[in-house]
């Protein structure tokens, strides 16, 4: 083998390092300079140039002063285009703000050094972009943003699905008999079309001894369909394994090729309405919960945690349905477990999970960055999550509040609306057509409020409300009244318009009634409490009374206030006693019953008769009385804990059983410990104090921390067991902008079409549109762009370009807060039609000077190591683009004869002493190749 040098390449080496004109070793005399010499060849003293040092430029930003400064821009050519200064003082400036980046990687950096740095760096950014923004170029044109050809956006809708597919089912061999095919198998496939339902009942039993292998099973399942004369097929998918890789010495290495896996695809004729049910059931739990080692280095400054939320579904009975068999090699499995499912990096706590009468399940969550392809607008916003019974996510929906929200309670009406509550910082513009909005910051911009939105079964926003004491408040239980009417508990640290305060934080309930315009009309709203501090444990709706749990100074405190009149008075209220550290986690309604649930650190609670005993620390308990709060015979208290600290964080109830999640302590009664911080799910038999269905289960690194739990009775089926949801296939996601994106009625973006116009405010107003946005777009850009809706990667986008050469469109961003053209995924910047010209080069079409653009995202910061990164990346990009257009600017000024003879000259000898060097090298790289 010979390993040879370029020794053109050494050649333009070492001119480089020199700072020479690229020419041959022969000598001659220097070309004729028709460009100044840029700052950033070497020798000169800049950021880049020197990284271990703080420059000259550097020290003076630290001390405040301006970053971009013209007369320090020094050109050595006589004569020349002013348009060099003035690039060159801005690459300069550009430059000492990478400067400024780089002290953040500075040694024993205190909270207050960092914050210095971070607002000379928020300066000069703004000084930056102020600059650009203003530059006056003669030879080319410049912007901060970006220059394309074409602007499309990143949100898009998605086209009506044609298919189905499940989960893998086999791999490797999939002509062998197939795990979940196996056993009792049998389901109904409900087929609507033109009105007309077909009813294919699916039975593998039918199949006798073939082999239940993928290819025979879809034969037989596809002659079933045939003969009930429907166009709707199924048929296998393959999905290529692709390599496998395993960390060796932390890099990832290929130990070989993991086997293609196979899945079912349903095939969904045009004008068919699928629904899957089974004739055997059996209840499931659907349990959100965070794992993840928080602290993997012991050092809680680093935050180097990696928490996942995690979705998973559990059957609780197998007496007639054989649950999926467990996958090969499936992490922190446990008894029942149907599946789990992670959720996207951004996805933070889950508060609340419900599910709804069609068996999809609703998952309300923090986010703190883009979700499902949907850009945030703040720090955190709130997440709707809809995912079917089989686990497949089927849509996400953002609240989009301008700087932090938290979505702490979740509602399904028996109509499929949905209702969440929560709190807010910051704006939360535009709520729906004609509903009453108090969406404003008001004078207290850093308090959070409560907020309140409904909407509609396919997660579209029907109305927001807003309510704000001038302390912060928070609403955390909501419940739908039988008319529609959405009533809300909350807490808050002063007074609410309308109340008077208890002292501390006082707990609150309110309602609310929208018209058919979904203008809403606030019932009510009063205090409720102590003059501790108070939270709300939980809200029901009993008929015309509304009931609420509440935690006062410490003890379990029930109220219920009759709600015919209109405001609410109070009819009932039983204490049941202390709750010793511990709190109220939940409150249902079960028939003429109430079930509440949560923690307590002693046995001085007072419900009935105790059918299981307290234990120690802190123990789960549930108790049952009177709907009416009154004493009777039927009241049952039970504990559930072992020797620690046992945390009630979620209850469900259904049909008389009471599940119960939370994390575990030390110990639990006849469970193992199954990792270093355990969750536990178990069903209380309050008659009897006797549990049924209990597991200890762990997650990610031997940590799993419940934080929600919802109960189908009717979940788990046989259709669990292929990857098949219960309930009808929703084949078609909402058109309206503000449900597939956080964009919200009121907010804005700007656009400028043709050569010399104004900016125009572009508003998106509820029930948006991809159609209705185009209208809006032709107009606003003087109709000098051709505005259409694409399909692109399975959705409908729009996209954005001069309808001809001469015109040139610009779209710059809306209000801080109010920003749509971000949450649209359209680039800021240019848009403009480019030719090729002779010599290789593209150029605008309009003949005028050549568009280039910076790609500054004007939203950078150093608040993390992931933002510092950014700006780098950010910075160095702009730097690039400048001195392409220097080069360019160069080049134009240069005479051809000149370029050429300057490009052979590039391909000249290395000096003498260099040479020897090379052969040196090449002689020991010969020797320790084998010498060829």
């Amino acid at each position: 083998m010979t390993i040879t040098f370029d020794t053109n390449i050494l050649l333009n080496y070492y001119q480089g390092r020199a700072g020479v004109p690229l020419t041959s070793a022969g000598g001659g005399a220097p070309a004729k300079k028709y460009a100044p010499s840029a700052p950033w060849l070497p020798g000169a003293q800049t950021a880049s140039n020197t990284p271990s040092l703080m420059t000259t430029a550097v020290k003076n930003a630290m001390l405040g002063r301006k970053l971009v400064n013209e007369d320090a821009a020094q050109l050595d050519l006589a004569g020349a285009s002013a348009d060099y200064k003035k690039l060159f003082a801005l690459y300069q400036g550009i430059d000492t703000l990478a400067g400024v980046v780089d002290q953040m990687g500075g040694k024993n950096l205190s909270s207050t050094d960092k914050a210095r740095i971070q607002s000379v760096f928020a300066k000069g950014l703004s000084e930056i972009t102020a600059y650009t923004d203003k530059l006056d170029l003669d030879q080319l044109r410049l912007t901060t943003a970006t220059v394309a050809d074409k602007a499309k956006s990143t949100v898009g809708v998605t086209r009506a699905k044609t298919d189905y597919t499940t989960p893998p089912l086999v791999s490797g061999n999939v002509s062998a008999p197939i795990d979940a095919f196996q056993g009792e198998v049998k389901f109904n496939i409900s087929i609507k079309r033109v009105n007309v339902v077909h009813d294919v009942a699916i039975d593998l039993n039918e199949m006798g001894a073939t082999p239940r292998s993928m290819s025979n099973v879809l034969s037989y399942i596809n002659s079933k369909l045939e003969a009930a004369e429907v166009g709707t097929r199924v048929s296998s998918l393959r999905i290529p394994g692709g390599d496998r890789m395993i960390q060796i010495g932390g890099k990832a290495t290929k130990v070989g090729v993991n086997p293609d896996q196979w899945a079912m695809k349903f095939n969904i004729d045009s004008g068919d309405t699928l629904t899957f049910s089974a004739p055997k059931t059996e209840p499931a739990i659907y349990l959100a919960q965070s794992v993840g080692n928080p602290d993997p280095d012991g050092k809680s400054a680093t935050k180097d945690g990696v928490i996942v939320s995690q979705l998973l579904k559990v059957q609780t009975d197998t007496a007639d349905v054989t649950p999926p068999p467990q996958a090969t090699g499936e992490a922190n499995y446990v008894d029942g477990r149907v599946w789990a499912k992670d959720m996207e990096k951004s996805v933070g706590t889950v508060h609340a999970t419900q599910v709804a009468s069609d068996g999809s399940v609703y998952v309300l969550a923090d986010v703190s960055d883009k979700v499902s392809g949907q850009t945030i607008k703040g720090d955190q916003d709130v997440a709707l999550l809809k995912y079917d019974s089989a686990g497949k996510l089927l849509f996400t929906r953002t609240l989009g509040a301008s700087s932090n929200a938290t979505g702490m309670a979740l509602a399904v009406s028996a109509d499929g609306k949905i209702a969440i509550a929560g709190k807010v910082t910051g704006d939360l513009s535009g709520a729906a057509e004609g509903a009453l909005n108090s969406g404003t910051t008001g004078s207290f911009a850093t308090q959070s409020d409560s907020f309140v939105t409904v909407m509609d079964g396919d997660g579209q926003e029907l109305w927001t409300e807003r309510r704000g004491a001038r302390q912060n408040d928070e609403a955390t239980s909501i419940a739908f009244g039988a008319d529609g009417s959405v009533y809300v508990a909350g807490r808050a640290q002063s007074s609410l318009p309308g109340t008077t305060g208890l002292g501390g934080w006082d707990s609150y309930v309110e309602g609310f009634k929208a018209d058919a315009k979904n203008k809403v009309t606030t019932l009510f709203v009063q205090s409720v409490g102590s003059a501790g501090s108070d939270r709300p444990g939980g809200l029901v709706v009993d008929g015309d009374s509304l009931i609420l749990a509440n935690n006062e100074e410490g003890r379990a405190v029930i109220h219920r206030f009759d709600i015919s009149g209109g405001s609410p008075v109070e009819t009932a209220t039983r204490d049941l006693g202390d709750l010793s550290g511990g709190a109220i986690a939940g409150l249902a309604l079960d028939g003429g019953q109430l079930v509440i649930a949560g923690s307590a650190g002693g046995d001085s609670l007072s419900a009935g008769v105790t059918t299981r005993a307290y234990t120690s620390g802190l123990d789960a308990f549930a108790a049952r009385i009177s709907a009416d709060l009154s004493a009777g015979a039927g009241d049952r208290l039970a504990y559930y804990g072992g020797a620690g600290d046992d945390k009630v964080t979620g209850m469900a109830l259904s049909e008389g059983r009471v599940y119960l999640t939370g994390q575990a302590g030390t110990d639990l009664p006849d469970l193992d410990a199954k990792g270093k911080k355990d969750g536990f799910l178990t069903e209380l038999n309050l008659d009897t104090g006797d549990t049924g269905f209990t597991r200890r289960f762990t997650g990610k690194d031997g940590y799993a921390t419940p934080t929600a739990i919802a109960v189908d009775n009717s979940g788990a089926s046989a259709l669990d067991r292929l990857g098949l949801p219960k309930g009808t296939l929703d084949m078609t996601d909402s058109v309206q902008l503000s449900a597939v994106s956080a964009v919200r009625p009121g907010d804005q973006f700007q656009v400028k079409g043709g050569n010399g116009g104004t900016f125009k405010t572009i508003t998106i107003e509820a029930g948006e549109t991809m159609e209705s946005l185009v209208t809006k777009l032709k107009r606003g850009l003087n109709y000098q762009a051709d505005v259409s809706v694409v399909t692109s990667d399975g959705q409908r986008k729009l996209q954005i370009k001069p309808q001809n050469p001469r015109n040139i469109l610009e779209f710059a961003p809306g209000k801080s807060g109010r920003d749509a053209l971000a949450l649209l995924g359209i680039p800021e910047g240019v848009v403009r039609t480019t030719v090729l010209s002779k010599d290789g080069k593209t150029t605008s079409a309009d003949g005028k000077g050549t568009f280039y653009g910076l790609g500054l995202d004007e939203a950078m910061n150093l608040s993390n190591a992931e933002e510092i990164s950014h700006a780098k990346a950010e910075l160095a990009s702009a730097l690039n683009v400048i001195r392409t257009a220097y080069k360019d600017l160069k080049e134009a000024a240069t005479p051809e004869a000149q370029r050429k003879a300057e490009k052979a000259k590039a391909t000249g000898n290395v000096p003498a002493y260099l040479t020897n060097q090379i052969a040196n090298y090449q002689a020991a790289l010969d020797r320790l190749g084998g010498g060829g």
